[in-house]
């Protein structure tokens, strides 16, 4: 049995990838200040793409699947578009955070990957599998929402 089979421990990889989430907009944001905002967000990528490449040495332990190259001709086009939305990511919170803070900024993020997320569930985008947006899942919507108003507001 693999630790990543252990519901706990995802969840508590979740709860650091919400706070490296929420601790990146405000970093990235700073770095922007001293370097400029295109910069900030180069400099973010590539120290990034170091970094992946460490975890992919990691978990292929230093030698890459021989069906690589096949595997990768299989994905669908719209697979290879993660990076642009994590520039997109990246680029926004640089801009608003100086404006809006951190605490607005995230807010509102959080609140639309939430939404989106169950829009992504319900009509099984990326070939999710399928799960319906409740009655439940609508009123937390509404919550999340109004959570936003009060960040923003107070």
């Amino acid at each position: 049995m693999s630790l990543l089979d252990n519901v706990i421990f995802c969840a508590f990889l979740c709860l650091v990838g919400g706070i490296a989430t929420a601790s990146q907009g405000a970093v990235n944001s700073k770095l922007g200040q001293y370097t400029g905002q295109g910069l900030s967000s180069t400099i973010v990528f590539c120290i990034g793409a170091v970094a992946s490449c460490i975890y992919f040495l990691i978990e292929v332990r230093g030698r890459p699947p021989a069906n690589l190259t096949l595997m990768m001709a299989k994905a669908p086009w719209w697979t290879w578009t993660g990076g642009i939305i994590g520039a997109v990511f990246v680029i926004i919170t640089i801009l608003a955070i100086p404006k809006l803070g951190a605490g607005t900024t995230t807010a509102i993020i959080v609140c639309a990957q939430m939404i989106f997320s169950c829009l992504i569930d319900h009509f099984s985008i990326f070939g999710i599998p399928f799960r319906q947006y409740t009655l439940w899942r609508g009123l937390a919507t509404i919550g999340l929402i109004a959570c936003v108003a009060v960040i923003a507001k107070f």
